[in-house]
């Protein structure tokens, strides 16, 4: 897999030392230092981290660059890189789900392990999905539902469907995802790993 990460920073010295940093360190990286051109950049580069400052300078934020690169590409995870560290800049940021907030002034050790985590999650996350790609559009929702406790009589209600068919769309997913055919083995998996 390529790690690409989108550099947003409005300090030029600042988004140049980041990205040798990281392509040092064997990451492809872009650089933008604005919004319009972040956006341009995400749609063509997709990439799957963005390192972010919040402030921009005048007008857009970074934080509402990730609301809108968010809605091109869902799974994006953003770092945000930045001097303010109040209240209520946290809390809108918070908005955007970051994976990590690194206050200015950081150093190079925070940039790699920050970095490192993100795509060990997001590598981690992507072998789950492709697990779940597995399964037909019956066996996600009951998987679904698992994940949310409920037993085969409710999932049955809730489809308008047969609680033995219920029971047999468990075994084939307990099959597709490799588990143990014990009682608990599903439950535990969809509580652990099913996020929607």
């Amino acid at each position: 897999m390529e790690k690409k990460i989108l550099l947003l920073e409005d300090e030029i010295i600042v988004a140049l030392d980041l990205q040798e940093i990281l392509d040092a360190a064997g990451y492809l990286t872009m650089v933008t230092h604005n919004l319009n051109e972040a956006l341009s950049v995400v749609k063509k580069f997709k990439p799957h981290l963005v390192i972010c400052d919040i402030n921009l300078g005048n007008g857009p934020t970074g934080i509402d660059f990730i609301l809108e690169a968010k809605g091109i590409l869902p799974k994006l995870e953003v770092i945000y890189v930045t001097a303010f560290s109040d209240q209520k800049m946290v809390e809108s940021a918070e908005l955007t789900d970051p994976f990590n907030y690194i206050v200015k002034p950081w150093n190079e050790e925070q940039i790699k392990v920050s970095v490192n985590m993100a795509f060990h999650y997001l590598i981690e996350k992507m072998k789950k999905d492709s697990i779940v790609d597995c399964l037909s559009l019956s066996e996600y929702k009951i998987l679904d539902l698992i994940a949310k406790q409920k037993k085969s009589k409710e999932i049955a209600d809730i489809l308008f469907i047969a609680e033995k068919t219920v029971r047999n769309h468990r075994y084939n997913i307990i099959k597709k995802l490799n588990l143990p055919n014990d009682n608990n083995s599903l439950l535990k998996w969809a509580i652990t790993h099913f996020n929607k």
